[in-house]
């Protein structure tokens, strides 16, 4: 992304350690500011969430300031100051800290071969007890608002295997019990890539097509991918007759993660963009870091757990097994997922955002305080656990680097009585901040240690996992305008992994906001899903409505 004048913001390159003065400092934020939020002007008592930022985009930021003024600076930084005059006034005091040698941060090692990051670990461990399985793959569908050249698209995506090695991993089974390697390999021909293309019968009705492109996208993501032999990327392009084309991605955890999805369709639409405009494709990546790179400098930083860090996840699980003590025994959890769904109109999200974004508050914050106030009242709970994922892309260079880089983290998230809406809010702002500064690892090892010490496992403290979700924009000029669909009705494969209960929030550029839960099936409580959708609504309404109420105190402990 650019200024008006054309320039690439981060092709201005860091200053050095001595021109580091309170100007450029400003100049350095109120430019990327504008940029990440869109807007012409950034005035001193600007608030960034008020703005329209959100936690992707606050590190995105800190990672462009990490960059451009070559400095060690926090990832909470924006999160804890979120007032342009302020955080401009703590970047500099935060210069002045930053102690960090630049051997350091993380470099381009030009290996192909390496560890497996923590990330990585985790997933490739529940791998090897499954055997091939589509557990760990992703479907990524995308409505195309113009017909595409095949040739053209299968072109692009093998420039998208070009550039990010992450997508041409391969996993050797280690010998003799040893660690996890992972191996970048040689891409693939282009005509090698597998891109599916598949014209639907000019004579089929559209309910029909529907069910026919279904059964092919679930045949396609129920094949494993071979880990052995990498090039972790799949398509299929279908030409509709009743709707726009599809392009269908399917990808693998193992090598991206949700920021990588939009940065894989950016590329995406900037290689086609070249191929059917210029002939080519000329996408720079001499200087990357790869994911190798990222579990090298992980590795290398791998050391005893800071103790405050260990205090902060002692307090998690003594908190949320405290209530646990006194609730009823948990229901048996069931092997498969039942979905609901609901759409809140745009009054909702509306008055969400009128008292919000003066608490500095992002969507995500306030969705997972609603969570967490509604649970609270159907499980009879003081504490709720509310699972989440961090993008641990904590360097700048990293902003744009595929890979698996997030991290699941878990709230514990107080709903006292006689609580308002408002407090709540404040409440898993400051959990989620110090979850921020103490998630430096995988989950399981940071809640191992205090989980064992009460008889319980990581698992048993996550009531909820969340997420918050926006459209996808495709980059402007594009000649690949892509939509991506996002999947609001029955599972696409039936599931035995996963939480309890996960809840995604969708919020579409209309306004309206969508609620999905998916909640693990109970013969004896077949409502239970219902309930907790309801309970969902409801919470979320008086949220916006009624910030400073109080929120209906919690019944007796029921199952979970």
């Amino acid at each position: 992304m650019g200024n008006e004048e054309g320039e690439t913001l981060m092709d201005t390159g860091p200053v050095p350690h001595g021109r580091r003065d309170a100007r450029t400092v400003a100049d350095f934020a109120r430019r990327f500011w504008q940029d990440l939020l869109h807007v012409p002007d950034v005035d001193d008592d600007a608030h960034f969430f008020a703005l329209g930022g959100h936690s992707m985009l606050a590190t995105r930021l800190m990672s462009r300031m990490r960059k451009a003024l070559d400095a060690d600076l926090p990832a909470g930084l924006i999160f804890d100051h979120p007032v342009f005059a302020d955080f401009v006034t703590r970047t500099i005091a935060a210069l002045g800290e930053d102690s960090a040698p630049a051997d350091e941060r993380p470099r381009t090692s030009g290996r192909v071969t390496g560890p497996v990051s923590p990330q990585q670990e985790r997933l490739l461990r529940i791998e090897d007890a499954l055997g091939p399985s589509p557990v760990h793959s992703i479907v990524v569908p995308v409505a195309l608002d113009s017909p595409v050249d095949g040739a053209a698209l299968r072109l692009a995506l093998h420039a998208l295997l070009t550039r990010h090695g992450a997508l041409r991993l391969a996993f050797p089974t280690p010998d003799g019990g040893g660690a996890h390697q992972q191996v970048i390999v040689p891409p693939w021909a282009p005509a090698d890539v597998e891109l599916v293309e598949r014209d639907m019968p000019v004579s089929i009705e559209g309910q029909a097509e529907d069910a026919a492109i279904l059964k092919d996208v679930r045949l396609a993501h129920l094949k494993p991918f071979d880990l052995m032999r990498g090039n972790l990327l799949r398509a299929q392009l279908f030409r509709r007759r009743h709707a726009a084309d599809l392009l269908v991605l399917h990808l693998h955890h193992l090598a991206v993660d949700g920021v990588s999805q939009t940065v894989l369709l950016d590329d995406l639409a900037e290689a086609y963009t070249q191929l059917v405009t210029e002939g080519r494709v000329h996408m720079d990546n001499s200087d990357a870091l790869t994911h190798i790179d990222y579990a090298l400098h992980r590795g290398g930083r791998q050391g005893d757990m800071a103790a405050d860090s260990r205090r902060h996840w002692t307090r998690v699980a003594r908190d949320l097994a405290a209530d646990l003590a006194a609730a009823a025994e948990p229901a048996p959890r069931g092997m498969r997922y039942v979905r609901r769904g609901a759409e809140l109109d745009t009054s909702v999200l509306h008055g969400l955002h009128a008292w919000a974004g003066t608490e500095g508050a992002t969507d995500f914050v306030v969705a997972t305080a609603a969570v967490a106030t509604a649970l609270a009242a159907l499980l009879g709970r003081r504490h709720v656990g509310i699972g989440t994922l961090l993008d641990n892309r904590a360097h700048a260079a990293h902003e744009r680097t595929v890979g698996p880089f997030a991290n699941s983290t878990l709230l514990a998230v107080p709903v006292p009585d006689g609580a308002t809406p408002r407090d709540i809010v404040r409440a898993t702002q400051a959990q989620l901040a110090e979850a921020r500064r103490c998630a430096d690892s995988p989950l399981d090892d940071l809640l191992g240690p205090p989980c064992a010490a009460v008889g319980l496992c990581p698992d048993d403290l996550v009531d909820a996992v969340v997420a918050f979700d926006r459209p996808y924009r495709a980059p402007a000029e594009s000649a690949l305008r892509m939509s991506p669909l996002y999947d609001h009705g029955d599972l696409l494969v039936p599931s035995a992994l996963g939480p309890r209960l996960s809840v995604t929030l969708f919020a579409h550029d209309t306004g309206t906001l969508r609620i999905t839960v998916e909640h693990t099936e109970d013969p004896a409580d077949p409502q239970r899903p219902d309930a907790v959708l309801s309970a969902l609504v409801d919470t979320l309404r008086l949220f916006a409505e009624a910030p400073d109420a109080t929120v209906a105190p919690s019944p007796a402990a029921v199952p979970r």
